[in-house]
This record gives C-alpha cells, sequence and structure tokens, in this order.
C-alpha cells in the first residue's frame, strides 16, 4: 500500500536535554526503519510549517504568538516545567502541524492510502491556550478539524491508545458529533493528567460522542483485546467513520518508564489491525496515525516498526 512517512530531521531540533520526551526517541524509530528494510517500501514525505490559519481554529491565535515568544526569549519551559522549551521548539512544533494537515489532504485525495507521523513534539494534551504534558500544538485536533471544515467530511474517528488521556483533543471536540473521540489509558485517578472518567461523554449535541476506557494499572494484551473489541469496535462500526485517525502513543508497553501497563507490540498490533480493517469497511481506508508518547527507546522503535508494517501491507 501507499503508506506515507512524514518525518524530517527538524524534529530533532527541540532541544528537551535529558527529558523523557527527547530527540532520541526519533532517532531511534528512524534507525530501526532502515535497519529493518522497511523505510524504503515507504513513501517519504517532508513536512512543512504550519501557518497560523490553520492553528487558530483549534489554537487561541494569542496563545501561539506566545508559544513563540517563548522559544525565541529563552525561557526554559512554558507553562509548566514539563513543556521543556528551546530555542527551535516552535519552529518544530509547526512542522509537526503542517505534517498532519498534509497528511490528511493527501490521504484524502488518495495520493497516499494512509500515513505515519514520525513527529515530535507531541500534541493530544495541548489545549486551545496552554502547553501541557510535553505537548504544544494540538497536531490530531489540527487534522480532524481539517478534514471538517476545510475538507467537507462529516465523521472523523480519533482513537487515542496512549496510556494517557488526551485531554487537549477531548476538549477540542467534546460539544460536537462530527468528530468522535475515543481515549483508552490507565486509569486517571493513578496517571497524568487526571482527566477522562467514563463519565466524560461530551456535552450538548457532542453527548455520548466523546467514550472514555480507564484500564487499572498494570492491564496487558487480553485485557485491551477484550475491551477494544466487546466494547469499543461496535461503536466504531455503529458511527461509520469517514476518516480515522489515531493518537499512537506507546508508553503503555511493559517496558515503559512512564506508567504501569503490561502491554506488549502483541497487544500494539492487534489494535492497529483491527482499526486499519474497520477504516477499510467504512472509508476506503483512509487513516492517519501520529506518534504520541513512548518513552523506552527500544520497545518505541519495535512497536513503530510493526504498526507501519501493518500500515503498509496490503494483507491487512
Amino acid at each position: 500500500m501507499k503508506t506515507g512517512l512524514f518525518y524530517d530531521p527538524v524534529f530533532l531540533s527541540h532541544d528537551t536535554g535529558g527529558h523523557p520526551e527527547n530527540s532520541g526517541r526519533l532517532s531511534a524509530i528512524m534507525e530501526a526503519l532502515r535497519t529493518g528494510g522497511l523505510l524504503e517500501r515507504l513513501q517519504a514525505k517532508t513536512p512543512r510549517q504550519a501557518v497560523m490559519e490553520e492553528l487558530a481554529p483549534i489554537h487561541d491565535p494569542g496563545y501561539v504568538r506566545r508559544v513563540e515568544e517563548a522559544a525565541l526569549s529563552g525561557r526554559p519551559y512554558l507553562d509548566t516545567p514539563d513543556c521543556v522549551i528551546s530555542e527551535e521548539t516552535y519552529r518544530v512544533a509547526l512542522h509537526a502541524a503542517g505534517a498532519m494537515i498534509d497528511a490528511v489532504t493527501q490521504v484524502a485525495s488518495g495520493s497516499l492510502d494512509n500515513a505515519f507521523l514520525a513527529c515530535r513534539p507531541p500534541g493530544h494534551h495541548a489545549e486551545h491556550d496552554r502547553a501541557m504534558g510535553f505537548c504544544y500544538f494540538n497536531n490530531i485536533a489540527l487534522g480532524a478539524q481539517w478534514l471538517t471544515t476545510r475538507l467537507g467530511y462529516e465523521r472523523i474517528l480519533i482513537f487515542d491508545f496512549d496510556v494517557h488521556h488526551g485531554n487537549g483533543t477531548q476538549h477540542s471536540f467534546e460539544e460536537r458529533k462530527d468528530v468522535f473521540f475515543c481515549s483508552i489509558h490507565q486509569n486517571p485517578m493513578t496517571l497524568f493528567p487526571g482527566t477522562g472518567f467514563p463519565e466524560e461523554r461530551g456535552r450538548g449535541e457532542g453527548r455520548g460522542y466523546t467514550v472514555n476506557v480507564a484500564m487499572n494499572p498494570h492491564s496487558g494484551d487480553d485485557d485491551y483485546e477484550m475491551v477494544f473489541r466487546q466494547q469499543l469496535l461496535p461503536m466504531f462500526r455503529e458511527y461509520k467513520p469517514e476518516f480515522v485517525l489515531i493518537s499512537a502513543g506507546f508508553d503503555g508497553h511493559q517496558d515503559d518508564p512512564l506508567a504501569s501497563m503490561n502491554l506488549t507490540v502483541k497487544g500494539y498490533d492487534a489494535m492497529i489491525r483491527e482499526m486499519k480493517r474497520l477504516a477499510g469497511e467504512c472509508c476506503a481506508g483512509k487513516l492517519v496515525s501520529t506518534l504520541e508518547g513512548g518513552y523506552n527507546y527500544r520497545s518505541l522503535s519495535e512497536c513503530v516498526s510493526s504498526h507501519l508494517e501493518i500500515l503498509q501491507d496490503d494483507a491487512f
């Protein structure tokens, strides 16, 4: 299949020092793709910077300018010490946002079958006017917004399997029914950001189009598969998405240092296979996946490599 890989060395320039979200994550991924022979089978795509007009529907323009000013001023972080910032952070974050908008546009047009963004910084914690959880601009929310307002889609499914709840994405769409947001994550009573309880179901017209599944610490492949097949897939099929977006965080892996889950590559593979099948059934395979968390280099690179093998394989 024509699977696009959106990556640029510019993503390494967001300098966070010894922070868990650092450039070594992408270096490990790209090395694994090269040595495994997968890189040459993907459609390499070079991201460009998003512009204010593309960011403004999700992020307050004043906040966007604040990200830029913080980066250029030499401040050590933005809004919270978790969000380490460097001189290049703003430019790099613009490239990540631009990669998402270009990816959904190219998949929507049929020039790509699906795509994966090997980008940083991640995005799903970023709020309308606040940086959170290593995130500055909410890449996946920007993609969903572009699909609905610019490309005319009426039913976008966002599935977030990062071990942390995608609070920023939820808050972007919880009053809308044209974007169905589903997050499966470690119980928020035990893990950042402390949101994503099952009773959070959306509001107003969007009531029922937000679904949160809080998994107990130490849940593994079988636990996730049972919830996914019995609870989530039936809802996804009933919604009949016209486009599928995935916040692909691999920090629920049993070797990841920032959470307490026991997922393995097998568990992640099971979810992406079913999501690819769902996209094939409902929307001619239109699917874009973007990297969120994952902080153990070895497990992250293994999970991403397998994720991409499934996306580009005609057999799935």
